[in-house]
């Protein structure tokens, strides 16, 4: 979790999160719970992590953070993620669920960075990172050295 940046990405979550106040960022894949944790470290934010499972495996959590066993995409999730200016999307890197969300958040219209974890762990994820026609960078210097990307969905 403390490791250095361009080796672990959550020093870049936790200023990540600095740069919003009184918003709501969403985590998408709890795994263990560390990015939840980095992105929690401006108080004023409150983050909703989701996972479709009980993987968490830190004991320590913050007092903004709510975990949420569930699938962002359903429609009752919608007005969440539509106020969020930031999604952390880091999940099975099978590049199938990266691109239902994908597709979910652009057909949703939302407007936001995505930042996507581990786009060069494997053919699949670099296929999807290859596949974004959105505006994007990628930022693994200052990020996960497995690949870290920004994306921007912008309005229209």
């Amino acid at each position: 979790f403390l490791d250095v940046s361009g080796r672990e990405h959550y020093r870049l979550l936790a200023w990540l999160s600095t740069q919003f106040n009184n918003t709501t960022l969403l985590d998408i894949g709890t795994y263990k719970g560390c990015s939840a944790l980095a992105l929690a470290y401006n108080k004023t934010n409150n983050v909703h992590s989701f996972d479709l499972g009980n993987y968490r495996q830190i004991n320590e959590t913050a007092s903004n953070i709510s975990y949420v066993l569930d699938d962002f995409t359903l429609d009752k999730y919608k007005s969440m993620v539509m106020e969020s200016p930031l999604i952390m999307l880091d999940v099975d890197h099978d590049g199938s669920f990266e691109h239902i969300a994908y597709q979910h958040l652009t057909d949703i219209n939302w407007v936001g960075y995505l930042l996507l974890d581990d786009i060069y762990l494997n053919d699949a994820m670099k296929q999807f990172w290859d596949s974004i026609d959105r505006e994007k960078y990628d930022i693994t210097r200052v990020g996960h050295y497995t690949g870290t990307g920004l994306v921007i969905f912008n309005k229209g």
